[in-house]
C-alpha cells in the first residue's frame, strides 16, 4: 500500500531532501510539491536540477483545497514559520495530516511565539494537539498524531544527548546548562542574504544569535528545565551540512563514563538512529551527514561531577527531512527506518 502525500515548500534546502526520500520511498507516492506564488508553475527538475529525470512531477503555487481534491493523506510543510502557522489549519480541517518541518507548533506555549518568532498565535487547539516529532521520545504520541512538529535541528542535537540524563536525574537541577552548537550553512536555508554570500562564509567561522536564538525555549520545554539557567550558543561553519553540539553539564554527584553509557545504552538500545560513542571516542560531521544517525559521545571532568558531551547530525537529515520521513513512517505503523537505509524494506508494526 501507498501513502498519497504532498510536499509544500519544495524549494529549500529541506524540500529536496526530503523529495529524495519521498521518491524513493517504498510506501510514499508523491502526488503533489508546491512552493509559493513566485515561484509559479515550474518542472522539478528546474528547481532542483538533481531531480532531472527522476521525477516528471510540476511544482505549482501552494493551495490547500486543491490538495484536499487530490486526496492527498498527509502533507510536509516546509515552509516558513508563518506560512505553516497560516495553512496547517486548512489542511487539517479537510482530513489530512501533517508533518510540519517549521517551528509553528513547537512551543506549547502560545504567548511565547510573539517574542520568539514575531507573530502572534490564535490557534491554541493545534498547539494542545500537536505531537512532538522526537521519535525516540514520543513514538506513541506521534503514532496517533494528525499534526507533528518536527523537531529543530539545534534542538535535535541537543534533547537526545541531554534528555536520558535529566530524566534520570543525573544532573544538579540548579546548575547551569551551555550548549555551543555549530551547523553547516544550509540550516540558514536557500532564500539570498546578504551573510550566507560564499565570500562572507568561506574561511570564516562565527557566532549568530548567541543567547536570545529562538530554539532555546524549545530545548527547554523539552528538558523541563529553567531557561534562567540555560545558555545556547549557535555558530555558523563554513560547510555545506552537519552539525555539531559541545554541551556542558553538572552532575548531582561524581559520575563515572560508565553510568553516562548505562542510562543512554538503557534509553536507546532499541533506537535505530541513536549511535553511542562512549567516551574513547568523538563525534564527526563526516560520520554523520548524508545519513539520519545521531552520534553522541563524551569526556569527563572535575572528578566526574562535570562533563562534556558531544553529538552530530546532519541538519538536513536527522535535524530535517529525515526525522520527518521518521514520524510519517510511525504515522502509518511502519518501521522507522524505512525509506532511510539503503535497502530498507517496508515492515508493518504488529
Amino acid at each position: 500500500m501507498k501513502y498519497r502525500v504532498a510536499v509544500v515548500g519544495v524549494t529549500g534546502y529541506s524540500g529536496l531532501e526530503l523529495m529524495k526520500i519521498v521518491l524513493r520511498h517504498s510506501a510514499m507516492q508523491c502526488v503533489a510539491v508546491m512552493a509559493s506564488d513566485a515561484t509559479g508553475e515550474k518542472p522539478l527538475g528546474e528547481i532542483h536540477p538533481e531531480l532531472r529525470g527522476v521525477s516528471d512531477l510540476t511544482c505549482v503555487p501552494q493551495s490547500p483545497e486543491l490538495l484536499g481534491s487530490m486526496q492527498v493523506d498527509t502533507v510536509f510543510l516546509c515552509t516558513p514559520n508563518i506560512v505553516s502557522y497560516e495553512i496547517a489549519p486548512r489542511i487539517l480541517s479537510q482530513g489530512m495530516r501533517v508533518v510540519d518541518l517549521s517551528g509553528s507548533f513547537r512551543l506549547k506555549d502560545g504567548e511565547s511565539y510573539s517574542s520568539w518568532y514575531g507573530f502572534q498565535h490564535l490557534a491554541p487547539e493545534l498547539l494542545s494537539i500537536a505531537a512532538y516529532g522526537l521519535p525516540e521520545w514520543n513514538a506513541k504520541t506521534i503514532a496517533r498524531a494528525r499534526l507533528v512538529a518536527n523537531p529543530g535541528c539545534y534542538p535535535t542535537s541537543v534533547l537526545l544527548p541531554l534528555l536520558p540524563l535529566v530524566r534520570a536525574g543525573m544532573l544538579d537541577p540548579g546548575s547551569a546548562i551551555v550548549c555551543d552548537s555549530k551547523s553547516g550553512v544550509t540550516g540558514a536555508g536557500r532564500s539570498a542574504k546578504l551573510d550566507m554570500l560564499f565570500g562572507e562564509v568561506s574561511e570564516n567561522f562565527r557566532p549568530y544569535s548567541p543567547i536570545k536564538h529562538r530554539h532555546a525555549p524549545e530545548i527547554c520545554q523539552e528538558l523541563g528545565w529553567d531557561l534562567g539557567n540555560f545558555t545556547f550558543v549557535p555558530h555558523l561553519l563554513p560547510v555545506n551540512r552537519g552539525m555539531l553540539s559541545t554541551i556542558y553539564v553538572s552532575f548531582q554527584r561524581p559520575t563515572t563514563g560508565r553510568d553516562i553509557e548505562s542510562e543512554l545504552r538503557r534509553r536507546y538500545e532499541h533506537c535505530r538512529f541513536v549511535r553511542l560513542l562512549g567516551d574513547d571516542r568523538l563525534p564527526e560531521l563526516r560520520a554523520v551527514n548524508h545519513t539520519n544517525f545521531c552520534d553522541v559521545g563524551w569526556r569527563l571532568t572535575f572528578g566526574g561531577r562535570r562533563a562534556v558531551i558531544f553529538s552530530a547530525i546532519d541538519n538536513l537529515m536527522k535535524g530535517a527531512a529525515g526525522q520527518a520521513v521518521q514520524n510519517f513512517n510511525l504515522m502509518h505503523d511502519l518501521e522507522e527506518s524505512v525509506g532511510l537505509l539503503e535497502g530498507e524494506s517496508v515492515a508493518i508494526h504488529g
